[in-house]
């Protein structure tokens, strides 16, 4: 197994950790580990014998990537190089690199490609900005917190095992829990993520999992691919989205695009629910907005304004698409984004060994300055 060393740019010992871990087959779809079939064994048997092997040799340093508290006894540690061969992942012709960054509260992963970059922080898993030549497309809410006392507000927050209310917290507990970094080197910015079960977690939800999250700046594209796998020895079911912010100039002046036209809406504002079908291919906003549309996905959602088209290219198991705005709350501010969820409302069944995989690509296209 090729390892990939972890270079502190403060001179301590070098980190060991996996670069090949990947979960389920390529294909978008809900489906059975083809692991099992070329190695006669399950996903989770064939991971535990390289990466945990590889992270036990890296037990010295583990605590710099999985928690923040452990970080901020380092001292005169300010940030973290990911480095193969000394040079930085991806420092190639396509000027790209990956750097984690420990120097904060929180640790992040910051992904660059020419001029474009990203933003992917540990806690949650969560995306707070893609640029690209400057613009920002992703939105955080100013009353967001960067401490760990919560979720972070803003950016594309994972919503797993639950969407919504339910028998656990609100939107499940991705989001508030801090996901390890799995290294992998490539030839453009590029961070892994993954969150397995832990007894905390089995107290809220009595299932074995493990989720990996892909993020990874191409030419022209933020692509995103999520991976979920039943560890359990049992099926289970369970509901996930990207509860995705946008950044947009004005509300009031914004679109968004789809197939929303003839599909069955659920307008969330109303109570009870109003189920009725979707009106237009073309949403605006004047008032406060919880709108679900059901299997417009796979396909495309475009926001517009004036700094130009954002596509929002979803396929694999996302297959709604979520509107929400508070309009008119200043403390959120709400005039400055809009949610555009790509989404799994309906309860999806995962028997053991089986993973469910869905991307979602953020394809850029500015106004010419």
């Amino acid at each position: 197994m090729q390892l990939l060393p972890i270079v502190l740019a403060c001179g301590l010992a070098a980190l060991v950790l996996p670069t090949n871990f990947a979960v389920g087959a390529p294909r978008a779809s809900l489906k059975r580990s083809r692991q099992a079939s070329l190695s006669q064994r399950p996903v989770e048997q064939s991971f535990s014998a390289s990466a945990a092997g590889a992270l036990g040799v890296a037990a010295a340093g583990a605590a710099l990537l999985t928690g923040s508290k452990q970080r901020k006894g380092s001292v005169g540690q300010k940030k973290l190089v990911a480095v193969r061969d000394g040079a930085t992942w991806g420092e190639t012709g396509y000027g790209a690199s990956t750097s984690l960054d420990t120097s904060g509260p929180l640790p992040f992963v910051k992904l660059t490609r020419l001029g474009d970059e990203a933003i992917v922080y540990l806690l949650g898993a969560c995306v707070t900005s893609y640029k690209t030549d400057g613009t920002e497309w992703i939105a955080v809410r100013p009353d967001a917190k960067f401490d760990g006392s919560k979720p972070i507000s803003g950016g594309l927050p994972h919503c797993f095992p639950q969407f919504g209310p339910g028998e656990i917290q609100q939107h499940g507990f991705a989001r508030n829990l801090e996901w390890k970094l799995l290294e992998e080197p490539s030839e453009s910015g590029t961070c892994v993520l993954q969150l397995s079960d832990t007894e905390e977690t089995r107290k809220m939800w009595p299932h074995s999992f493990r989720c990996e999250y892909r993020v990874e700046l191409q030419e022209g594209k933020l692509a995103t691919t999520l991976k979920v796998e039943n560890t359990s020895a049992s099926a289970f079911n369970f509901q996930a989205a990207l509860h995705s912010y946008y950044k947009v100039f004005n509300i009031n002046t914004c679109s968004v695009t789809g197939s929303f036209k003839g599909a069955t809406k659920l307008d969330k504002t109303q109570d009870p629910v109003e189920l009725t079908k979707g009106e237009s291919d073309k949403l605006t906003f004047s008032k406060f907005t919880e709108e679900i549309y059901k299997e417009v996905l796979p396909g495309s959602v475009t926001i517009s304004d004036e700094k130009g088209d954002l596509d929002i290219v979803s396929g694999g198991g996302w297959r709604d698409v979520v509107i929400w705005s508070p309009y008119g709350d200043k403390n959120m501010g709400a005039d400055e984004f809009v949610c555009v969820e790509s989404a799994e409302i309906a309860q999806v069944p995962l028997s053991q060994g089986e993973v469910w995989e869905a991307t979602m690509d953020l394809v850029a296209k500015p106004k010419p300055k």
